[in-house]
């Protein structure tokens, strides 16, 4: 471990603008994480670029424009070849388009679902992609490839009738469209939909992951399509900490662990990946580099549930420890800084 590193802060504001870096501002910041941060003493934030050792963006995807990414770009572009860059906007779109994503894992051998790429300009061509789709697929996805799933996600099968797949995709289209003036690369996308869970449940599988390394995993379980830990109920314990104690058995096996690593490599340095699980085989959906969530937030988005479970079931502590991680936040950012400084 160096007896000093530096590290400089880049968003969508800070760090483009003179002194916004500074011990008491993080754009983008998850709760207590500034704490943690501050308390690695090893790392000290810096407001030069010149002077640091690694530069960290924090921009917020679903609210970065690709103007910002070019500007966020012409100030590291110089000093990606003496620096330790985490979360590069030179990956941005690898990572916040799923049909990027998809392709790039295809290609480097990670599984992932299938998909197409619809034409917001040409319904009827959509149409047929989609038909021909669902003739060998029970169910799909549509979306818009760079936004989150529960804001525009919409699961479809063959009993859907012509005209609301039409008004669906006209919907979709007017928004794609829209976007584009922001984001050019915005999609409208079909994915298969791949049943997983126990029937009852969905599971949504989740690793952390800086620099070829861990840092921390969990399983989010709902009733519903789009997995939420806001719909947690009293009920769920089971069959969350069933699954979570099922997810780190399988985290002892290298093989497993290697094929989220490399889900991660392939597109960026540092994130969170998101992925589903058949027959114990992770089918990798998408990377979020900042990510937030209720156990990432203050009192945990004051979901009751978390709360019940944090302070009222000491005894699952031992049981589910890679869950009970993030109920101490400055523990867990100041694990995330220093892994980080080891890194450099």
């Amino acid at each position: 471990m160096n007896d000093s590193t530096s590290i400089y802060l880049i968003g969508r504001r800070q760090g483009l603008y003179p002194f916004t870096n500074s011990r008491w501002f993080l754009e983008n910041s998850r709760y207590k994480e500034l704490t943690g941060l501050r308390n690695v003493p090893q790392l000290k934030i810096v407001n030069s670029i010149k002077r640091s050792d690694i530069i960290f963006i924090r921009n917020k995807p679903e609210s970065t424009t690709d103007q910002q990414v070019k500007k966020i770009d012409s100030v590291i572009k110089d000093h990606r070849a003496d620096k330790l860059v985490i979360n590069d906007v030179k990956d941005f779109n690898n990572v916040d388009n799923k049909d990027i994503t998809f392709n790039i894992w295809n290609n480097n051998d990670v599984r992932c679902p299938n998909y197409c790429v619809l034409n917001p300009l040409d319904i009827d061509e959509s149409i047929e992609q989609i038909t021909t789709m669902l003739s060998s697929k029970e169910s799909i996805l549509l979306r818009i490839n760079n936004r989150t799933g529960g804001t525009a996600m919409k699961k479809i099968n063959s009993n859907f009738a012509n005209k609301d797949i039409v008004q669906l995709l006209e919907k979709l289209s007017t928004k794609v469209l829209d976007y584009r003036n922001a984001r050019v690369h915005t999609n409208i996308i079909a994915v298969e939909h791949i049943n997983n869970g126990n029937g009852h449940y969905t599971h949504a599988f989740r690793a952390h992951i800086l620099n070829d390394e861990i840092i921390s995993f969990y399983v989010a379980i709902s009733k519903t399509l789009v997995v939420s830990m806001t719909k947690l109920e009293t009920s769920d314990l089971n069959e969350f900490v069933r699954i979570n104690t099922k997810f780190s058995d399988l985290m002892k096996n290298d093989a497993f662990k290697k094929k989220i690593l490399k889900a991660m490599k392939s597109i960026t340095n540092m994130g969170a990946v998101d992925f589903l699980l058949v027959d114990d085989e992770p089918i990798f959906l998408e990377i979020n580099p900042m990510w937030k969530g209720n156990f990432f937030e203050k009192n945990f988005g004051d979901n009751k549930i978390l709360l019940d479970w944090f302070y009222n079931k000491p005894e699952l502590e031992e049981t589910i420890p890679n869950v009970f991680q993030f109920k101490y936040p400055i523990k867990y950012w100041e694990k995330f800084y220093t892994t980080l400084v080891n890194k450099c």
